[in-house]
């Protein structure tokens, strides 16, 4: 019964409403307001809008569709659990070993092919290890050393994890290939 707005995201519309922060629960609040002499409070107005599409959801045609659809599927899964495990292993004409060795092999001739790449992350990885090497050369050894030495060790662990990051570049190169 609520009316999303005209330009308004009807996602964000539905979790307002379940949230109970949309203005049109907040106009439908002010119209429904219960007559009761009684406290009502704002969890207990909030939740009956809850309860309330909960149930119009469990007497709407989607909810009887799906649950038709999930039955059909349990019935189909007791008739198949009954398969061997064989079935669902995925199997490769080669051996793990023998794909690792080719995969090897193709990726060292691309390396030989491409030796700038090489060279430059060598590089790269030289120059940061110098200028950490300076930054943090001489620490002594006291309270504020060893947090140095943590922070030194923090930074080239990020650089590290980092830097495999052109690792991507080979599958951007090769995609079809792997797939």
């Amino acid at each position: 019964g609520y009316k999303c707005e005209p330009f308004n995201n009807p996602a964000d519309f539905f979790l307002d409403v379940i949230n109970g922060d949309s203005t049109a629960v907040a106009a439908s609040k002010d119209e429904h307001r219960p007559v009761d002499t009684g406290k009502v409070t704002e969890d207990n107005v909030d939740s009956s809008v809850v309860d309330v599409l909960h149930q119009k959801y469990l007497s709407s045609s989607l909810y009887q569709s799906t649950k038709e659809a999930l039955g059909k599927v349990e019935l189909g899964r007791g008739s198949k659990q009954r398969l061997s495990k064989q079935e669902h292993e995925i199997t490769y004409a080669n051996g793990f070993f023998t794909q690792l060795y080719w995969v090897s092999k193709r990726s060292l001739k691309n390396l030989i092919r491409n030796p700038q790449a090489s060279i430059a992350q060598i590089a790269v990885t030289v120059i940061l290890a110098l200028v950490v090497g300076a930054i943090f050369f001489g620490v002594k050894l006291d309270r504020s050393g060893i947090q140095n030495r943590v922070g030194s060790l923090f930074f080239v662990t990020t650089n590290q994890c980092f830097s495999s990051v052109s690792a991507i570049e080979l599958f951007i190169r090769d995609k079809k290939l792997f797939v």
